[in-house]
């Protein structure tokens, strides 16, 4: 008994290209078993590209070209990533929208991610191009879809797009799962080295330098050191968005994310002693961009870097920079650590309840006096002190007699029980002014 020989294929498997050929009948089980084995090797093939050094356009182009369908491939933010079949990748979106009707193209998507299949948009008539949404799944998250747009007239079927549609998107599933992962492991990497610039005191011995080449870092040029957080204490979920912002700001920076900070490591022209103005406008612009976008924020600036070795120290001087804006309760504040003064002793005071103490102790009833009689007490001694103890710079900075300057010093010293003219009653007032002024208490 003869039998039909097959009908011939090409290397790939796929049936002959005929002009007019029609579609395959159902119930055909020549045709049927012609078409599974195209679909079979499509899939093969595509399977061998996962474990090839292919990329995500070459997957898209095999699935257009095999299945005769113009195809997109999209995130989860339906940012297209690759297209083949099609000059504009917004021609798939169209079809999905026009097809999707009322529901709208996200609530095809959205069931597609839900049931983890591919699904087909219905179509309005028979000789209209098909929609198929693939989800692509890496691992328990949707990370994009797979859109295959093909009419009736292509040389395969329905089903069969719906299959090798489907197969792709497991594949393109593959290699962006592999890409996250090699992602994850160059960001861990990063963190490491990062962690390791800002810890490695005092060593010397050339790999901090290696470390931080790896990230960026020019040793031609001066850094300085920012170190930025919330004002809020209950805001770490928003810290994950303040990186973003100071990469943008300056985008020349070594950035990352540490617990409850971000750290920016920001090269400035220093050659002309001005490098801290232009780190102090950036961490303004910081401060500023972050409380339209998040929140209050604060920033601690440390000492110029001149080497690598030396971002260990700067970043240590810049977080107790950023610890007193923060204690100062100054929301909105940037302070460099070369301007904390006497505020980096008082920083080792584990309790502000003992530094109120103190000062409550020196001048207290100076601000109790301030209180009763509305005079500004307080702001005349802190000028004063600044001011050298000059009456007139005093009342030209008050916009005052220095008449009136002399009288308050007077009243000061007779509330208080203080004689500034002795040198250990004069520090006492003048770390008591610094407590109340930086605590916001006076």
């Amino acid at each position: 008994m003869s039998t039909a020989p097959e009908p011939a294929t090409d290397a790939a498997g796929y049936p002959p290209r005929t002009p007019g050929r029609e579609l395959p009948r159902k119930g055909d089980p020549a045709d049927e078993a012609l078409f599974l084995r195209r679909i079979v090797a499509m899939c093969g093939q595509l399977s061998a590209m996962a474990s090839q050094d292919t990329n995500l356009a070459m997957v898209v182009r095999f699935l257009s070209e095999g299945v005769e369908a113009q195809v997109a491939l999209l995130d989860r933010t339906l940012e297209v990533l690759a297209y083949a079949g099609i000059d504009d990748p917004a021609t798939v979106l169209g079809k999905l929208r026009e097809h999707a009707g009322g529901s709208g193209p996200h609530t095809v998507l959205a069931a597609a991610a839900r049931n983890r299949r591919p699904l087909t948009v219905p179509v309005l008539t028979d000789d209209e191009a098909s929609v198929i949404v693939a989800p692509v799944s890496v691992g328990e998250d949707v990370a994009g879809y797979l859109l295959a747009v093909g009419g009736r007239e292509h040389g395969s079927t329905e089903d069969m797009r719906l299959l090798v549609t489907e197969h792709a998107a497991m594949v393109c599933g593959v290699m962006l799962g592999r890409d996250v992962v090699v992602a994850a492991a160059a960001g861990r990497a990063r963190q490491e080295l990062f962690e390791g610039l800002l810890h490695a005191r005092d060593r010397e011995d050339g790999e901090v330098d290696r470390w931080a080449r790896h990230l960026g870092y020019d040793p031609t040029r001066a850094y300085y050191v920012l170190a930025v957080a919330l004002a809020r204490a209950d805001s770490g979920a928003g810290i994950a968005g303040v990186e973003p912002l100071v990469s943008r700001l300056a985008p020349s920076a070594i950035v990352a994310s540490r617990p409850g900070e971000v750290v920016a490591i920001v090269p400035a022209d220093d050659r002309n002693g001005d490098g801290l103005a232009e780190i102090r406008t950036l961490a303004k612009s910081c401060v500023d961009a972050i409380g339209r976008r998040i929140g209050a924020a604060a920033v601690g600036v440390g000492s110029p870097c001149r080497t690598a070795a030396d971002i260990a120290r700067s970043y240590a001087e810049a977080s107790r920079a950023l610890a007193a804006t923060l204690r100062m309760g100054d929301s909105g504040g940037v302070t460099a650590f070369a301007e904390l003064g006497i505020h980096r002793l008082l920083l080792r005071v584990p309790d502000v309840a003992d530094l109120r103490a103190f000062a409550d102790e020196v001048i207290g009833s100076l601000t109790r006096e301030q209180q009763a009689t509305g005079v500004e007490y307080l702001d005349t001694l802190s000028v004063y002190f600044n001011e050298g103890s000059s009456p007139r710079r005093t009342a030209e900075r008050l916009h005052v007699h220095p008449n009136t300057v002399s009288y308050r010093i007077r009243r000061v010293e007779e509330i208080t029980g203080l004689s500034f003219n002795v040198h250990r009653d004069r520090l006492m007032a003048e770390v008591a002014v610094e407590i109340l002024t930086g605590l916001g208490s006076r």
